[in-house]
């Protein structure tokens, strides 16, 4: 019987840690974009909050660190990303109606917004998980960038 132990208890030893990304370690995400083949600049906001600079699909976005305790030990993310261009709230309203993770609004110029919300609640998130919500930016930011530069349609009839 100690034989199997021992031997599952090697077994054990033998699978590799899987590396993790915190909320809390700023760095850790900014080295899962880099991984990934992003840029991560990372920063401080005006409240000495900590923020990563990077780009998707040829646009830029900032990942905010929010709800931290004077700059430090975050609880979660938002992935933001703006442009110029108008989109009414009736446009905003007709995308967050087909898509699930990601939300538009326009903002306070009316110009177009796009948000995404990664919950850590000062847990460690496998790289490999956070890679995957990383891949899914990236594809809603190329498909509300088709949508806002697609024309409004004119109402039919």
């Amino acid at each position: 019987m100690k034989r199997v132990v021992l031997m599952g208890l090697g077994l054990l030893a033998a699978v590799p840690a899987q590396a993790q990304v915190k909320s809390t370690d700023p760095q850790s995400i900014a080295k899962a974009l880099q991984d990934a083949g992003y840029k991560a600049e990372l920063s401080k906001d005006k409240d000495g909050d900590p923020i990563i600079r990077s780009g998707a699909q040829g646009y830029k976005f900032t990942i905010f660190f929010m709800t931290c305790e004077k700059g430090r030990n975050c609880g979660d993310i938002q992935f933001y990303a703006g442009w110029t261009n108008k989109l009414s709230p009736a446009r905003a309203n007709a995308w967050n109606q087909k898509h699930r993770f990601a939300r538009v609004y326009s903002d306070d110029q009316g110009e177009a917004a796009i948000e995404y919300d990664l919950n850590f609640e000062d847990q460690q998130m496998s790289t490999t998980l956070f890679q995957k919500n990383l891949e899914l930016w990236d594809s809603l930011v190329g498909s509300f960038v088709d949508y806002v530069n697609e024309t409004e349609e004119t109402p039919k009839k």
